[in-house]
C-alpha cells in the first residue's frame, strides 16, 4: 500500500507518517533522508547533483525523482511506501505516478493534514528539536533536554515568523494544486482537520484512522 501524506510545514507530517506507517505496515520515505544518506556516499551515482544542498541550492525536481525512484526499490519498501513531504508540486506527482506504474503499483490513499494558521504558528514558534536524535518537543514541556537521548534541545534557525510566513505561502503556491490533483485520482482521499493545539499526536492519528474507515480503506 502506498500512501502520500500532504499538509504544510509543521502539521506533523513526520509523526504521523510513522504512526500511520506503522498501523498501515508501510515504511515511511523521507526525501532529507534519502539525501543525507547519499551525501555520505561520495560513490553513489546521485552524489553529484544531491551535493548542491550542501551549497545552498536546491535540487531540481528531475534529481528529487531519481533520489525517489533509486530509494523506493530497495527491499524495505516492498510492502509499501507512505511519502512524506514528496511529491511537493504536480509535476512530481505526475512523475510519481509514472515510477509507481512502471512496478506495477500506484498511490493507495492521500491523507492531507489541514492544520489551522494558528496551531501551526503555536507549534513551530514553540517547537525544540534535540540536538542529536532530531526528536521534537514543545517549549511548554520545559524541557531543555531529550528524555530519549539526553542531548541538548535547540531551536531551529528558521523556526520564526517572517520564514513561516513565507514557508505557508510557497506551500500554498506549490502545494495546494495537488489536493485537487489527487482528489481527482483513483487514490482514497481523506482531509483531517486540526484546529486545536492541545491534540496529542496519538489523538490525532485516531481521527485519520477513523477516516480511513469510515471510507474502507482499512
Amino acid at each position: 500500500m502506498n500512501v502520500v501524506l500532504l499538509g504544510p510545514p509543521g502539521s506533523g507530517k513526520g509523526t504521523q507518517g510513522a504512526l500511520l506507517a506503522d498501523r498501515l505496515q508501510t515504511r515511511p520515505l523521507s526525501t532529507g533522508d534519502l539525501f543525507r544518506e547519499i551525501l555520505k556516499e561520495p560513490d553513489h551515482p546521485l552524489y553529484s547533483q544531491v551535493l548542491v544542498i550542501k551549497q545552498g541550492m536546491l535540487v531540481s525536481d528531475d534529481v528529487v525523482n531519481q533520489v525517489v525512484e533509486h530509494g523506493i526499490n530497495k527491499p524495505e519498501y516492498e510492502n509499501g511506501v507512505l511519502f512524506d513531504g514528496y511529491p511537493r508540486t504536480i509535476a512530481q506527482a505526475e512523475a510519481l505516478d509514472g515510477i509507481l506504474a512502471d512496478v506495477g503499483s500506484k498511490i493507495d490513499i492521500v491523507v492531507d493534514l489541514d492544520v489551522t494558521k494558528e496551531v501551526l504558528f503555536y507549534r513551530i514558534l514553540g517547537r525544540m528539536l534535540c540536538s542529536n536524535c532530531k526528536k521534537i518537543y514543545h517549549e511548554e514541556q520545559g524541557l531543555s533536554h531529550c528524555t530519549a537521548c539526553g542531548a541538548s534541545l535547540i531551536r531551529r534557525s528558521d523556526d520564526n515568523e517572517e520564514t513561516i510566513v513565507q514557508r505557508l505561502e510557497e506551500y500554498r503556491s506549490k502545494t495546494e494544486p495537488l489536493e485537487d490533483y489527487y482528489k481527482k485520482s483513483k487514490a482514497a482521499f481523506v482531509t483531517v482537520t486540526i484546529d486545536d493545539y492541545s491534540l496529542s499526536p496519538q489523538e490525532v492519528n485516531q481521527q485519520v484512522v477513523e477516516l480511513l474507515k469510515e471510507n474502507k480503506v482499512i
